[in-house]
């Protein structure tokens, strides 16, 4: 792809809610620490419930005054039909917000996802010319294509090539200008409502469905996922063996794109410590425990609810035998 001029300022979005507030902030200390540009970066975090205590350790993780981050506030109402489960939270969406949260302004945007890690200078994705793309992505290396066992569920109902390819939601760089110039947002939101028992990858499927053809493909360097490490050597992927090289030595972007995170125990990610050297343990080292009286509260109180529930429709069950007799 031909690179541009650089352009001011440099727009950097990511979403995440209170359950992954730590991830995100060793991937926006990653960005700062490995950014070299003359150009100031601005940052942008869409917040779906983050505290405020985890608010104030990002900020501090990131170690610099020269980056503000600015929050912005989802408005969830527009999801409502969005396919959610319980360890996908609505704040999977929140990219499809992106053209309407952002002040008009900013005709482009780079977003990542809370689970990365940048290794290289961002200034360089965002030089990539986005030509008259919807945006720039790199192709999913777990599902290539539409037509793959993880790919679209109903590419061939929408009349979806099976070489379509398709790309991963994780790193983007956004065309804001073309996004609300021709109300992709709302669209998306339509596809949500019409299409929601087909949608398996969230807002993935979502953009792949709505954008297959209109969006250009980034080098897989700046977005190498685990399913990278199934194979043995590069004759093996489909890769060259310079490209397979580069992936797996040196990528701009690491991606732990599958429930493996690196924060969890069982994690076996190659690259795991590298998430860990990007957060200030004396600010992050009672975060797990925490999160984990969290979720038991949040177990306790489900619990509870369900027996309400039970309890009330017992009653009435109750009242309407009494009534009946």
């Amino acid at each position: 792809m031909t690179i541009l001029s650089n352009e001011k300022p440099i727009v950097l979005v990511c979403a995440a809610d209170d359950n992954y507030s730590m991830a995100i902030a060793s991937a926006t200390r990653s960005v700062i620490a490995n950014f070299q540009s003359e150009h100031k970066l601005v940052l942008y975090i869409i917040d779906g419930g983050i505290s405020k205590l985890n608010k104030q350790r990002i900020i501090k993780n990131l170690k610099s005054e020269e980056v503000s981050i600015n929050w912005l506030k989802p408005r969830n109402q527009h999801l409502e039909n969005a396919q959610i489960s319980s360890t996908i939270t609505i704040a999977a969406y929140y990219r499809l917000l992106i053209p309407q949260l952002l002040p008009k302004q900013f005709n482009k945007a780079i977003y990542i996802d809370s689970d990365v890690i940048v290794q290289g200078n961002i200034e360089r994705l965002w030089n990539i010319d986005i030509g008259e793309y919807y945006l720039l992505a790199a192709q999913d290396m777990g599902a290539p294509y539409v037509s793959s066992a993880r790919g679209l569920m109903n590419y061939q109902y929408l009349g979806i090539s099976p070489e379509s390819k398709y790309f991963n939601s994780g790193v983007l760089v956004m065309n804001l200008k073309k996004w609300r110039e021709d109300k992709i947002f709302e669209e998306a939101i339509e596809y949500l409502r019409i299409n929601k028992q087909s949608v398996r990858w969230h807002d993935q499927d979502v953009l792949n469905a709505i954008l297959a053809g209109k969006w250009g493909e980034l080098e897989p360097r700046w977005n190498q996922m685990p399913y990278l490490f199934q194979y043995s050597s590069w004759q093996d992927s489909p890769f060259t063996e310079d490209v397979f090289n580069q992936l797996i030595n040196n990528p701009d972007i690491i991606h732990f794109s599958t429930r493996d995170k690196p924060w969890y125990n069982n994690c076996n990610h190659p690259s795991k410590d590298l998430f860990f050297q990007y957060l200030d343990n004396s600010i992050w080292s009672t975060w797990s425990a925490e999160q984990a009286v969290k979720k038991e509260r949040q177990r306790q109180m489900h619990f509870l609810h369900n027996i309400y529930h039970m309890v009330k429709q017992r009653i009435k069950s109750l009242v309407q035998s009494i009534i009946k007799n």
